[in-house]
């Protein structure tokens, strides 16, 4: 039976029948009896409350942010919170040959995000390739390819200008949200670490910073075999590249038995395209509906999972603004593969 913490009416109450005489009940009126039942019942109701704080504190699911930093760096690897990470990638510079770009040399985009260079370079045939990372580290160094950079300072026989080579600079990420660590740290006591077991790998895959969900297979290529589906939900494009998973792999090769040999590789998209006759078609509800769906999507896709109709049709129904409207595309439920995961495709309205 729950223990029921008095509110402040029943706790003056309960002192002012402590200092009055049962025969004389209100003898304490405006006196300085009065005065002292309230504030001592104050007083309580304050430790109360200070109780109620304390326990909450004590699990992780209702604990303050500071309360649950300190039980993640009791309860996590690496120091609990997953730390920001810089963005890296190759950046294409022109000039004469043999000028060198050493490390340490400072690049710039337009908006005056800083690169500092990594693997210096020479040019050779007018172009060479250095790799660079984002002086802060988070989502906002990320850069497409072919972005334009400009030195900070002249650098003889480089040009000024220079541009992100294949792939982009990639794989910064902000600091691990409170949701996250929070999410992480209720895991550590559902799921307890069992010497190489399915979630042993879930759980290492997502102490990886950027990592935001797995999934193991058993016996993937055959007994002695493991693959780690693994998501970066952070980054633009959240299915991870080869050198993103290598980087995982990397991690949990260091924490896993020696018995398995493990793969680690992204999920295959599996986009589901939808036909819809919206009532009324607006923009305003357009924008409403691809936001349900998008919310649908992030809530039950799943590795393999069947895309059901049905929740297709009330999450659109569901939408502010949607008075009606028909699905006419998909037809029916979408069953994924075992190495699928939906996601929103492209809206054709009707």
């Amino acid at each position: 039976m729950p223990f029921e913490i008095p509110n402040l009416p029943k706790l003056i109450k309960r002192v002012r029948g402590d200092l009055t005489p049962a025969s004389n009940v209100g003898a304490l009126r405006r006196s300085d009896g009065e005065v002292i039942s309230r504030a001592h019942a104050g007083a309580v109701s304050g430790l109360y409350g200070h109780q109620d704080y304390i326990a909450d504190q004590i699990l992780p699911d209702k604990c303050s942010e500071e309360t649950l930093l300190r039980q993640a760096v009791l309860r996590l690897p690496n120091s609990g919170r997953r730390p920001a990470t810089a963005a890296q990638g190759p950046l294409v510079c022109e000039g004469a040959d043999a000028a060198p770009i050493d490390v340490g040399t400072l690049w710039k985009t337009r908006d005056g995000r800083q690169y500092t260079v990594k693997v210096a370079g020479a040019i050779n045939g007018n172009k060479a390739t250095v790799t660079i990372a984002a002086v802060d580290a988070g989502v906002l160094g990320n850069l497409d390819e072919g972005t334009e950079l400009s030195s900070v300072s002249p650098i003889q026989g480089v040009s000024e200008k220079a541009v992100v080579g294949a792939g982009g600079v990639g794989g910064g990420t902000d600091i691990e949200s409170i949701e996250s660590v929070r999410a992480r740290v209720v895991r550590t006591y559902r799921v307890v670490p069992r010497g190489g077991k399915e979630d042993d790998y879930v759980t290492w895959a997502l102490e990886v910073p950027g990592i935001t969900r797995a999934w193991c297979v058993r016996n993937f290529l055959g007994p002695g075999t493991v693959g780690v589906y693994v998501m970066r939900d952070g980054d633009v494009d959240p299915f991870p590249s080869e050198a993103q998973c290598e980087v995982v792999a990397a991690y949990i090769e260091a924490q896993r038995p020696t018995c398995p040999e493990i793969y680690v590789m992204a999920p295959k998209n599996r986009p589901v395209p939808m036909t819809i006759d919206l009532t009324p078609d607006t923009t305003e509800t357009r924008a409403a509906v691809q936001a349900a769906l998008d919310e649908l999507f992030r809530a039950e896709a799943d590795l393999g999972v069947t895309v059901i109709r049905s929740h297709l049709t009330a999450a659109i129904s569901g939408a502010p603004g949607e008075s009606d409207h028909k699905l006419i595309s998909p037809a029916d439920n979408i069953q994924c593969a075992e190495n699928e995961l939906p996601t929103p495709g492209v809206i054709t309205w009707q």
